[in-house]
């Protein structure tokens, strides 16, 4: 898929978006288009505060009918992409929030309820990407794994609380990865870790080596 941003002669910006069949194999950006749904979202999302202007009930019926496909669609595609973050590439609480840009504690709750949803129909995310098995079995796997790392994440926060300068850690991500504790700043700890320098690093990207 490619696309390209432009300005014409007259001052207008272009958008032309091209994509080949493999693109979209469920044909749902084909059907977004035909159906009117982009005209519904370019109406609306540039001024939110005249909703499209719509001329009568059936414009203002068929933007909302537009936007509500795009939101719900769009929302189960976020779902997933939180599941691979979190699961496939071990992204933190705070990377999760910032992404939703909602506070740690309200990204791991939505997590958690996602998983959940997921293990119910039989799938869920690990370090190689998504998968499929019979329900029961999953459900229990993602509940073990739930608690298992809420476990993890209090050993963790205790350790990180009772971090001194000095202290040699490891990196969440990547276990070779290691440093000395320098000082707490702004909430998340300097580290210089081994040939990198000092970086700013949050604490619950720290692992105590001690």
């Amino acid at each position: 898929m490619e696309h390209n941003l432009s300005k014409t002669d007259g001052g207008k910006i272009e958008l032309t978006i091209r994509w080949n069949p493999e693109d979209d194999p469920m044909g749902f950006l084909y059907g977004w288009v035909a159906k009117g749904y982009l005209e519904s979202f370019l109406r609306t999302f540039p001024k939110p505060s005249e909703g499209g202007n719509p001329v009568d009930a059936d414009d203002a019926y068929h933007l909302a009918l537009g936007l509500n496909w795009l939101a719900e669609h769009t929302d189960r595609r976020l779902e997933l992409l939180l599941l691979l973050l979190r699961d496939q590439y071990k992204a933190s609480w705070g990377t999760l929030g910032a992404a939703l840009d909602a506070s740690r504690s309200t990204a791991k709750s939505r997590y958690q309820k996602i998983a959940r949803q997921y293990a119910a129909g039989g799938n869920y995310v690990d370090e190689t990407g998504l998968h499929s098995g019979p329900p029961a079995e999953v459900k229990r796997l993602v509940e073990n794994r739930l608690r298992s790392r809420e476990d993890q994440d209090r050993m963790i926060e205790r350790a990180v609380a009772k971090l001194k300068a000095g202290d040699r850690v490891g990196y969440r991500l990547d276990t070779a990865r290691q440093g000395t504790a320098v000082k707490p700043a702004l909430g998340q700890w300097v580290v210089d870790w081994d040939d990198e320098g000092e970086l700013l690093t949050p604490g619950e990207d720290i692992v105590p080596l001690g």
